[in-house]
């Protein structure tokens, strides 16, 4: 199992060109990762797992990051992110079933781009990108977004053990 760790979201561009962005102080944002360094957060390895090639892509993922970014500021709490987008470009993609609780994934589209997230009480936390292969989530990529999404919670969040792995 993964032994998470979650650094606060500030640069988009990922991985490489890495540029600052402004996200609002009272919405928490983090990305998570599976070790107290930065090269290890997951939507790193994802977007060179993928190998984006085109352009487009390469711009559709700075785009994700950039209106992700825009439209938080719009929000007084991470629960209005779904007044400022559409159903179909922020939407629940799967449940992960954890100690008997249900705890919906969603993800945010841009083109053949998605960003998975799930809201940890007043966090967000950012854990998986990938392109779009086909209209249904597969078995595969339901193993990835169950994984991180068990290391995301494995620790309780008003616990130490939680707080001190918030980068």
């Amino acid at each position: 199992m993964i032994d998470p760790y979650f650094f606060k979201w500030d640069k988009i561009g990922f991985p490489h060109e890495l540029h600052d962005v402004e996200i609002p102080s009272h919405i928490p944002v983090y990305l998570l990762s599976s070790s107290r360094s930065e090269k290890d957060i997951f939507l790193y390895h994802d977007r060179e797992e993928f190998s984006l090639k085109s352009k487009r892509d390469n711009t559709d993922v700075v785009r994700l990051f950039v209106q992700l970014a825009a439209r938080l500021e719009l929000c007084d709490n991470a629960n209005e992110l779904f007044e400022v987008y559409t159903k179909k470009d922020l939407h629940k993609a799967h449940t992960t079933k954890l100690n008997g609780n249900k705890i919906p994934v969603y993800r945010i589209r841009k083109a053949d781009i998605r960003l998975y997230l799930v809201f940890v009480e007043a966090y967000i936390v950012l854990f998986r990108l990938s392109p779009k292969r086909q209209d249904k989530i597969d078995k595969s990529e339901m193993s990835i977004l169950d994984n991180r999404v068990e290391a995301i919670f494995k620790y309780p969040v008003k616990s130490n053990d939680f707080l001190v792995r918030l980068l």
